[in-house]
């Protein structure tokens, strides 16, 4: 009897948690879009460390035949950044491509920097990382 008061508690407790994550959906607003690729990123997910942001953004590609740096097609892919707002740079943490668009089906390849310091890249006038700083460091302290 023990046992199946056990399985009912951890079944009840498993569907309130299923449905408290499938409520949960990223707030993703456009950065910039063309006939083969959009860029969006994720409003919930900006993070302040000191004069950087930490947020995610998504990939989403129109253009059949795109490849992963494995060699796979994928139609999407999310990555995470650091952007620092005072020296105009960013690091990319990691990045993950899916096969299917909107960071769904299967991960067909992903990247992580090491854990050791990465070396910050200049954000390049008229990217989609120079709007994402825009929208991410506006009440930064810099």
């Amino acid at each position: 009897m023990k046992s199946f008061s056990f399985i009912r508690c951890f079944l009840t407790v498993w569907c309130l948690l299923g449905a408290a994550v499938g409520n949960a959906q990223a707030e993703w607003a456009e950065l910039m879009k063309d006939d083969d690729i959009t860029y969006v990123w994720d409003k919930d997910s900006v993070r302040a460390v000191h004069v950087s942001r930490i947020a995610w953004t998504m990939t989403l590609v129109t253009a059949k035949g795109v490849k992963a740096p494995n060699g796979e097609e994928y139609q999407s892919s999310m990555a995470r950044w650091r952007i620092n707002c005072k020296t105009d740079s960013f690091v990319k943490l990691s990045e993950s491509f899916y096969a299917k668009p909107d960071g769904k089906g299967r991960e067909v390849a992903f990247y992580e920097s090491a854990d050791w310091r990465p070396r910050d890249a200049a954000i390049r006038p008229g990217s989609y990382l120079s709007l994402l700083k825009k929208q991410i460091c506006t009440n930064a302290d810099s």
